[in-house]
């Protein structure tokens, strides 16, 4: 069994000396509140062939780092009179150890955008590494259609913390210019780039009138790129992590003697597995639940499709619960109601029965349009958000045997919700037998209470700029925090990479996922500076050669040397109801909190 994993938390070696020989660095600063024109510094004629990468400090300062050479202070110069607020800028040259690791990282990667292979294409622009691959591109539907409409990428950048983030970026074409939003910034002020016949992309010049790229999307739409996929080599250079292990590469091998990268281990101390068994008593739950409530289906669309689709949802609720629905055209206000209805584009120019509201009757709205294609997933996520609504109509947990996390006194879990431009605060206290009840506190200097207490932990946390999912306190006093890291897990890219290399694309085998994906599986954490640090993955029986999202490492942290009680809140991460087919990243008592939430924000 696998007792470490690997984060994206940078371990690297820099020879500063050895670059120094190689590059100078120089310092660009301005006098105005930032570089007007640092879209166009890079692409300027007189340096396009000499600076091998920028990067911007600050709005107002940015390095450059050029090829040694006697004459670069005079290229700069050169490069000053080419642009028309010159005369504000002013440059030194900056020794290499001024220059802090992540900035002089971000540099050395930023300089590989020359690279390119048969299948991956890098970019500097602007200051940024973006990282291209030919089938991500998005073209028009038809065969014969070869216009580019968007081209996403995924840029690479360091934080100040030294974690590597993976950032989805689209670049999309100004003939979908109608379909994008503009209000901070007008179409006229974005960079202009178009498209080369290598598949990259360039910094459009002032008198080219062919099609150009903005780096923006289209409304509604989010471009999405496979965190890791190893069912071929093919399909793993296209998802992230195959992008991030040819990043890695290619880096140590173009400063191979000067700067090394690659990934921090954490030794494992708890982990929990999601087994099959457990998957079978959730459903097996869920059959007890629903043998005591009748559930109804309503048909609210009445159309000649309608009554057919109710009939599916009734079948499959026999067969995955063993249960009998019953069909109708009103509101069971004692049973649990499926609401048929029509997804909200439909509804643009008429009442939305989203937005009804049904005191003291538990509803679960399923769009005609929108069922998901696989339907067993769906069906359950159906059922499990109606029994949690049920439950928070009851005030009981039934979803999950409260005992079993072995907290035997009352808990409270608190989130923060902006509402209406006011940050309000909610809390859900727990018993032990699973009851629970939910208030909002408001801020207030007039009273002081345990809800005050955990209300002053968001205020803090907000002007630390820390992100806080949520707070627990228990009765004793103690109080632990839920926060976000910048933190992801990575699994073993380069011996996947190697194996898939020689052929071995049978990757999916219990040991071997043990061996090469241990860092994406089930529920595992480490303790570090007296926190603990945990992340959920991908349930590791049965998985499937995808994972689309990275396993995000958290951190739990008690106040004032509380106790924290971690051994006891895994177990509420070890269920699948919250996200169906997928263990949920936070306490599940946070899923009921958003869904009260949303109700009275209606």
């Amino acid at each position: 069994m696998s007792t470490s994993i690997k984060v994206n938390e940078l371990k690297y070696n820099i020879d500063r000396d050895a670059l120094s020989r190689i590059y100078d660095f120089f310092t660009i600063e301005t006098s105005e509140k930032y570089i007007k024109q640092g879209s166009y510094i890079l692409d300027a004629s007189a340096l396009c062939n000499d600076v091998k990468s920028i990067k911007f400090e600050t709005g107002k300062k940015v390095l450059f780092m050029m090829k040694k050479d006697s004459e670069n202070r005079e290229k700069i110069k050169t490069l000053f009179k080419e642009i028309s607020d010159g005369d504000n800028y002013f440059f030194q040259q900056t020794k290499i150890n001024e220059i802090a690791d992540y900035l002089l990282i971000q540099l050395l990667l930023n300089a590989l955008g020359s690279y390119e292979s048969d299948f991956l294409k890098f970019n500097n622009l602007t200051g940024h590494l973006y990282c291209f691959h030919p089938n991500w591109i998005k073209r028009g539907k038809e065969k014969k259609d070869s216009v580019i409409w968007k081209v996403p990428c995924l840029e690479i950048a360091v934080t100040k913390d030294l974690y590597i983030k993976l950032l989805v970026r689209t670049f999309t074409s100004s003939r979908l210019r109608n379909k994008i939003t503009f209000k901070k910034r007008k179409y006229e002020e974005y960079p202009k780039y178009v498209f080369a016949a290598n598949n990259t992309l360039c910094r459009r010049l002032k008198d080219d009138n062919t099609d150009c790229f903005i780096m923006r999307q289209v409304d509604g739409v989010k471009s999405e790129i496979t965190f890791l996929n190893i069912q071929s080599k093919e399909k793993f250079d296209q998802s992230k992590m195959g992008v991030l292990n040819n990043v890695i590469q290619y880096f140590n091998e173009k400063y191979q003697g000067m700067c090394n990268i690659g990934f921090e281990e954490k030794q494992v101390e708890h982990r929990l597995d999601y087994s099959k068994a457990m998957q079978n008593e959730n459903i097996k739950r869920i059959r007890e639940i629903l043998s005591q409530k009748e559930i109804h289906i309503v048909d609210m669309v009445g159309d000649n499709y309608s009554p057919e689709f109710c009939k599916d949802i009734k079948k499959l609720l026999s067969e995955k619960y063993d249960v009998e629905a019953t069909i109708g055209k009103r509101i069971n206000k004692d049973g649990l109601n499926i609401l048929v209805i029509h997804n909200a584009e439909y509804y643009e120019d008429a009442e939305d029965p989203h937005d009804k509201v049904y005191e003291g009757t538990a509803i679960q709205h399923v769009t005609l349009e929108d069922f998901a294609e696989n339907s067993d997933f769906a069906i359950s996520t159906i059922v499990h958000e109606i029994i949690i609504k049920e439950d928070l109509k009851d005030n009981k947990i039934s979803l999950f045997d409260w005992s079993q996390t072995g907290i035997e006194e009352p808990v409270s879990f608190g989130v923060e919700a902006r509402i209406n431009e006011v940050n309000r605060y909610f809390f859900m206290k727990v018993a032990s037998n699973g009851s629970f009840e939910i208030k909002e506190q408001e801020f207030t200097i007039f009273e002081y209470n345990e809800y005050i207490e955990l209300c002053n932990i968001f205020e803090s946390a907000n002007t630390s700029l820390e992100i806080v999912k949520g707070v627990i306190r228990y009765e004793d006093g103690s109080i632990a925090i839920i926060k976000d890291t910048g933190l992801f897990t990575i699994p073993e890219i380069d011996s996947i990479n190697e194996l898939l290399e020689c052929g071995d694309n049978k990757l999916r085998g219990k040991e071997r996922r043990e061996e090469l994906l241990s860092s994406c599986l089930d529920i595992k954490s480490y303790r570090e500076k007296n926190a603990d640090y945990y992340f959920v993955g991908t349930i590791g029986e049965g998985m499937r050669p995808g994972i689309q999202r990275a396993s995000v490492v958290r951190k739990i942290e008690g106040i004032d040397d509380s106790n924290i009680g971690f051994d006891k809140l895994i177990s509420l991460m070890n269920v699948s109801f919250v996200i169906n087919g997928q263990l949920t990243v936070i306490p599940f008592p946070f899923k009921y909190l958003r869904e009260y939430i949303a109700k009275m924000s209606n």
